[in-house]
């Protein structure tokens, strides 16, 4: 992995609702009818979307606020080899999942094989798996201070919302 983070599910709760309460204040200055505000409202939408998602994996799911899960940016080998294990024709949603199984080191659905992973990936809520993906997209974007924005939280950037390509171009 090009960069990793463990962060704790409590954490991640914590990184979100800062985000949900930092967007809250912006609002509170817009005019509400104008596109910033629709984009900050769309924008709240996704991180409360994903804070739901933890909630329901720890309250439905096994796993508890001390969880941690490692997630890393993917070196272009570890991509190349991930597509190597990827079925040919396969949609948008189910790429998600094989890019989340390869940009996780670390959390409870990590096995030793990507395919077993793959399928671990596939139980877990769709908030999580759009979570995580968002997470290894911001580990994995290059700034001129490294891999990580210094002006805003991986977690709420709104680049950290884009879907990797199924092919090399990410």
């Amino acid at each position: 992995m090009l960069t990793t983070q463990t962060i704790t599910i409590e954490g991640a709760r914590a990184e979100l609702t800062e985000g949900i309460e930092a967007i809250d204040e912006a609002l509170d200055e817009l005019d509400e009818d104008t596109d910033e505000a629709a984009a900050l409202r769309d924008r709240r939408g996704t991180l409360t979307y994903w804070r739901n998602g933890l909630d329901w994996q720890t309250s439905e799911g096994d796993w508890t606020a001390e969880t941690e899960l490692t997630i890393g940016a993917m070196t272009a080998g570890e991509e190349a080899m991930m597509h190597r294990e990827v079925p040919d024709q396969v949609g948008d949603d189910e790429f998600r999942l094989w890019f989340v199984a390869a940009s996780v080191e670390g959390g409870p659905f990590v096995e030793d094989e990507l395919s077993d992973t793959f399928a671990n990936v596939a139980g877990l809520h769709p908030a999580v798996v759009k979570w995580v993906e968002a997470k290894a997209n911001s580990l994995g974007t290059a700034s001129d201070e490294g891999n990580r924005s210094s002006k805003s939280s991986p977690a709420t950037d709104s680049e950290a919302t884009s879907t990797p390509a199924p092919d090399s171009t990410t």
